[in-house]
């Protein structure tokens, strides 16, 4: 479902192409649209499963313990990054 959200939202960088596309027509305005979708969804899932793969393949008592506050801190981290570099 995230997946689904995440496609569906409008993107910052879509819309300039979509006003250069409007004169053009309906058709050239969705193919953009469709080339813009396909180019983001082809590179989520070039990204996530090679990922998925190698998170599946850490096996032991460590990850299966500490997994949870390990995903918590990179989400800690990440947040404190934004907010210290004011993104």
């Amino acid at each position: 479902m995230l997946f689904l959200v995440f496609c569906a939202d409008p993107c910052v960088a879509v819309i300039p192409l979509m006003f250069a596309a409007a004169p053009l027509g309906w058709a050239s305005t969705l193919a953009v649209v469709a080339a813009y979708e396909l180019a983001t969804i082809g590179t989520m899932v070039a990204l996530v499963l090679p990922t998925r793969a190698v998170a599946a393949s850490v096996r032991g008592r460590w990850a299966d313990r500490y997994g949870d506050a390990l995903a918590g801190g990179v989400i800690a981290g990440v947040g404190i990054a934004v907010v210290s570099l004011g993104l």
